[in-house]
């Protein structure tokens, strides 16, 4: 087999079969889908796999174990030379897995590959739309943040996988970055520019100020002592310190967005970090204004981006109205 896509899935019976749709039409057909049920009550996983052929599999959980869980366990029943990630309410254009497949096998071999993603609302509104993918040697940047993204986004050789670990069941969250961490210390990460993965944004997916600080704080002390050996520590708390603020905006919450933005500014000071703390001294009412503009703009089609329309014509899973 040449690649699996492990679905983890808990809770979400109306989301899964699109998924599974997207897995199977991918144009590269030599590939497994491993749905993998993280405890649900009812076990609907298993009734949704039962519709489609026997190259779909499902595994299911006695107990919910997290989504690290229940993409490590994925993992352990994946065949294929290559694992693909796909939460159970993103898609795939159809092209995502036979293009990356066709980058990871270029010559410099990446371990990884990514793609482009669009974030979308469930109603499909375009939220956000990617400029860029990062490659080459990302040992040292991504040390800072999370320069790769969502796992939905990523093709990960099966062997990488098994020598860095699969992912840490022990953090809260932000396992991906982890996992990127560990992995961008022995392979090169690839890209294939263009927009392949859609993202669906739910209002429940904002995390509070104090678990955002307190989630990259524990990927940061896990790998303290290679950040502090490369010279990035002060950088790190500085980026986490500009998220921590940033989340504290959009709460509201203005006196702890500027002390976190003070923070940042003063470890590491940027023109975008200067300018969320110059947006901390206003008024809530200017602070929403301006959250609603930065994502009116992100959401915005530049010169040279996809037509989100013609993309997702690409995108099996999604209904006729164009919804995730």
């Amino acid at each position: 087999m040449r690649v699996s896509v492990v679905i983890p899935t808990y809770e979400r019976p109306g989301f899964l079969e699109g998924a599974v749709r997207t897995a199977l039409a991918q144009t590269c057909d030599d590939l497994e889908v491993v749905v993998v049920d993280d405890g649900s009550e009812r076990a609907y996983a298993r009734e949704v796999v039962a519709t489609f052929p026997d190259r779909v599999s499902c595994v299911e959980h006695d107990e919910n174990r997290g989504l690290s869980a229940a993409r490590n366990t994925g993992i352990e029943r994946a065949s294929g030379e290559y694992v693909a990630f796909l939460d159970d309410d993103d898609r795939w254009h159809e092209t995502k897995i036979e293009r990356q497949v066709e980058r990871i096998e270029a010559d410099d071999r990446p371990g990884l590959v990514t793609c482009l993603s669009v974030s979308v609302s469930p109603e499909g509104e375009v939220i956000h739309v990617e400029r860029d993918a990062p490659d080459g040697d990302l040992a040292e940047p991504i040390l800072r943040k999370n320069l790769i993204g969502s796992p939905s986004r990523v093709l990960v050789r099966a062997s990488v996988l098994e020598d860095v670990g699969g992912f840490d069941e022990d953090l809260p969250t932000k396992q991906d970055w982890d996992l990127y961490i560990r992995l961008c210390q022995r392979r090169r990460v690839g890209a294939v520019r263009d927009h392949l993965c859609f993202r669906t944004a739910h209002e429940s997916m904002s995390s509070s100020p104090t678990a955002v600080t307190r989630d990259y704080r524990a990927v940061l002390e896990k790998h303290e002592d290679l950040i502090r050996e490369r010279g990035y520590w002060t950088s790190a708390k500085a980026a986490i310190a500009e998220r921590a603020g940033r989340a504290y905006l959009e709460y509201g919450e203005l006196r702890n967005a500027r002390n976190a933005l003070q923070a940042s500014v003063s470890a590491e000071p940027t023109k975008r970090r200067a300018g969320l703390l110059a947006l901390s001294y206003t008024h809530s009412a200017v602070v929403r204004s301006a959250v609603a503009a930065t994502r009116y703009l992100r959401s915005k089609r530049g010169p040279d981006a996809f037509e989100y329309g013609e993309r997702l014509d690409g995108v099996a899973g999604a209904s006729p109205d164009r919804r995730i």
